[in-house]
């Protein structure tokens, strides 16, 4: 036996009289760097490095049932990166970077770092404009129907009702999670059929001040387009509620590795 598989075995057995948590947490220390994804994940806010997430994270899906915006999700037995690990899939729900951080504040074992639960410590990846020749604001086509449609049908709180009629009413009695994620729907109404699409821009949730994070520029040739900044966290937001999918996270990448290379 070599030093390092005594080492593990040792962890483990000193672990393992944490019960069933500790026998789930050495599996994802000694198993972790075995199990990194072919694409990089954008893990949830406050997240370690990959390898040591990887190996922390106890798949417990304490983030997930805190989250009041349903962002995180946790991997199935074909994402062939540890069923249970905690991701976020930006284009299906993005982070809206909630001040408390529940996600982070939930985590058991250290894979979401409890010293980075405020908004300066989050640095998730980094937004990237990917298609600028498809953004309505350049080209200068409204808002269409289907894009802010789409929304109302991955939102999980919502009644049918609610999610047919593209209608929603804020009841002072509903849980929080159900009011911000119709807050977010009343929100982006107001930009349905809009002539030059802002929405990116004005939904960005970073705070307390989003145009830090990214703004409307004139382009080259006329219109409009996104431009990321340099607080942007790569929260993904802005890749869920764009209407035709141009911007993209880059996840575990900054605002210098991207644009001052």
């Amino acid at each position: 036996m070599t030093p390092e598989e005594k080492k593990r075995r040792k962890f483990i057995q000193q672990i393992s009289g944490l019960g069933v948590l500790g026998l789930v947490a050495a599996a994802g220390i000694v198993g972790g760097p075995y199990l990194k994804p072919a694409e990089p994940r954008l893990r949830p806010p406050g997240a370690v490095e990959e390898d040591e997430f990887l190996g922390l994270c106890i798949k417990c899906g304490q983030c997930l049932q805190v989250c009041p915006y349903d962002s995180i999700l946790l991997e199935d037995i074909d994402g062939k990166a540890g069923v249970g690990m905690a991701y976020i899939e930006p284009r299906e729900r993005g982070c809206y970077l909630c001040e408390a951080f529940p996600c982070i504040l939930a985590c058991p074992s250290g894979a979401l770092d409890h010293e980075h639960d405020s908004i300066e410590y989050v640095h998730m990846g980094i937004a990237l404009v990917h298609n600028p020749d498809g953004c309505l604001a350049k080209i200068g086509k409204p808002v269409p129907d289907e894009g802010i449609d789409r929304i109302y049908d991955h939102t999980k709180v919502l009644t049918e009702a609610e999610r047919s009629s593209r209608k929603v009413e804020i009841d002072p009695n509903d849980p929080e999670k159900v009011k911000l994620q119709k807050e977010l729907l009343v929100k982006l109404e107001k930009h349905r059929g809009e002539e030059s699409c802002t929405i990116c821009a004005d939904m960005c949730p970073f705070h307390p001040d989003h145009t830090l994070a990214i703004g409307m520029v004139a382009a080259d040739g006329g219109g409009m387009l996104p431009e990321i900044r340099e607080a942007c966290n790569g929260c993904g937001a802005c890749v869920e509620l764009c209407p035709v999918d141009v911007i993209k996270i880059i996840p575990r990448k900054s605002y210098a590795d991207i644009y001052k290379t």
